[in-house]
């Protein structure tokens, strides 16, 4: 994939954030937003190949995902 969308549903109003992590812990990228404008957004496009780890967080709620770009 050259790239990664991010889809997020809830019902809460507060921000969300988007946080983008190499496998080293360096931060590479940083969002936040409200909710509805997080349909669809769009990561990686200039990140090289590897394993990154995203954070989303919205309030008290944090899911980490480990996606792979080849």
């Amino acid at each position: 994939a050259t790239n990664f969308l991010i889809n997020v549903h809830t019902s809460s109003q507060e921000i969300v954030t988007v946080k983008v992590y190499d496998m080293i812990g360096r931060l590479l990228e940083q969002k936040q937003s409200k909710a509805t404008e997080m349909e669809n957004y769009s990561i990686g496009n200039n990140y090289p190949s590897g394993v990154y780890n995203v954070v989303v967080t919205q309030g008290e709620i944090t899911e980490t995902l480990r996606v792979i770009k080849r």
